[in-house]
């Protein structure tokens, strides 16, 4: 008993000091320790914020050997267009509410926006940079005197929400997912605060079954992503079809990380087996490396039941794999439209912001060219890591950009609003805060009133005693 008072004590001692190593000799707030983040903040003069989690990145850079240094926030590569436009579109919204006088009318929304490289490493770092109010490794201790975070928007795919969300329920903060629907997430007692603009991938899984029924086939193989998104649903659809007697030819999965050996095993399945109808429960960016080893295997004569991830993404549907894609069934997002957003799209320049590298590398990346006295590498993107072989991109370019380029001259999926899925998805999920906040608001002006009605009758009725 004494030996355990002492442990208690020596406890107590060793977290006060460490509380006045954080305060620092002046009473500052600092954290131990930084992480390596970056995205777009918009805190001041605004009097609540809205955090953001998008995959601007395709990945994080790779470890090129072990060290027994103190390991550091990893670099990002692979810039992706379609992430960069979903960020886009968040600012786009804040900035609709900000003008309306119908939706907290009062009060004014800031945002602190993360890029996740796709990655669960960053989703944690940026969740905890939240709860931190700072770049930093503490979650115990918000050191931020600014507007105070309201809600998170993400953060992104499923794998990388139950991640984050695990984290900010514990303090019962709330998310909204844009673009992650794996029915683990409905799980209110996992995930107390999750909130979503995506529905349940349950409803997806039983509508590829009905699907499948529909054509009678009974004979299909099944892929998915090493992650919850891919393993519950394409779970879920299992246990649908094998209800009906449809047989289940093979059942592959695509690694998270990258080994062109899994790859060559999972083509290899597709080849040896008979079963010409093949489901796939993956995100596009996963799923990536294995439709380029199929399309230089040449695997033709097969009919794709996709996933919501990935049968819309212009990731995939690329000209070299229409000869194996073309007929690829799907069940997409439901699509919205979004007034101004092209406009404010076009309306991005690195001049505009001379210390916003997202903005340069993305002007970099669009038109192939390195910025003037610009720190920021030229579209890092070290193929041999995604897909085992060198395709030539190199970290500078030959040609300077001018600042003259043309936003309408490009033709990715940044520009491209004909499609709004996801992206309609966060436009709605930032409306949802605010709709949230506006009654929030309304109510407690309603109840500070009825209070105020309720004093003074009292009053009134004690005065006449």
């Amino acid at each position: 008993m004494a030996n355990m008072k002492l442990y208690l004590l020596l406890g107590l001692f060793a977290f006060f000091l460490r509380m006045l190593v954080i305060q620092g000799a002046e009473g500052t707030c600092r954290l131990l320790g930084k992480f390596d983040l970056h995205g777009y903040v918009e805190s001041e003069n605004h009097m609540l914020i809205i955090g953001g989690m998008f995959p601007i990145h395709f990945r994080t850079i790779p470890e090129k050997e072990p060290t027994t240094s103190e390991p550091v926030s990893p670099k990002c590569e692979g810039f992706n267009f379609r992430g960069f436009r979903w960020a886009r579109a968040m600012i786009h919204a804040i900035q609709e509410v900000n003008n309306r006088l119908d939706i907290l009318p009062n009060i004014t929304l800031g945002y602190h926006i993360y890029d996740t490289c796709f990655t669960t490493s960053k989703t944690v770092e940026g969740t905890l940079a939240y709860l931190t109010g700072q770049n930093e490794t503490m979650p115990n201790f918000r050191c931020s005197a600014g507007a105070p975070l309201v809600a998170v928007i993400g953060a992104g795919g499923s794998t990388l929400t139950i991640a984050s969300s695990r984290i900010v329920g514990l303090y019962y903060f709330p998310e909204v997912g844009y673009a992650s629907s794996c029915s683990v997430l409905s799980d209110k007692y996992q995930f107390p605060s999750f909130l979503r603009t995506i529905p349940n991938d349950n409803h997806q899984s039983l509508a590829m079954a009905e699907l499948v029924r529909h054509f009678g086939w009974v004979w299909i193989g099944t892929i998915a992503a090493d992650d919850d998104y891919g393993k519950y649903g394409i779970k879920y659809f299992k246990q649908n079809v094998e209800k009906s007697g449809i047989c289940i030819a093979f059942s592959e999965t695509i690694p998270k990380i990258f080994s062109r050996e899994k790859i060559l095993a999972v083509v290899e399945a597709i080849k040896e087996s008979t079963a010409n109808i093949i489901v796939v429960y993956s995100s596009d960016i996963d799923l990536s490396p294995l439709m380029e080893e199929i399309a230089n295997s040449n695997i033709t004569g097969k009919t794709w039941i996709a996933s919501e991830a990935w049968v819309t993404s212009a990731l995939i549907a690329k000209p070299e794999y229409f000869s194996f894609l073309g007929g690829t069934i799907g069940f997409g997002v439901r699509r919205g439209d979004i007034p101004g957003l092209k406009d404010f799209l076009l309306d991005v320049h690195p001049d505009n912001a001379a210390s916003d590298d997202l903005t340069i590398e993305f002007w970099q990346t669009a038109f192939n060219c390195t910025w003037p006295n610009s720190t920021v590498p030229y579209n890092t993107d070290f193929r041999i890591n995604v897909t085992g072989r060198e395709s030539g991109v190199h970290p500078v370019s030959d040609q300077l950009c001018t600042g003259k380029e043309k936003l309408e001259d490009i033709k990715n999926t940044y520009l491209d609003v004909s499609e709004l899925r996801i992206t309609y998805n966060v436009y709605k999920a930032v409306f949802t805060v605010a709709h949230a906040l506006n009654n929030l608001d309304t109510c407690c002006i309603y109840k500070e009133n009825k209070f105020n009605i309720n004093s003074r009758k009292i009053k009134y009725k004690m005065s006449n005693r």
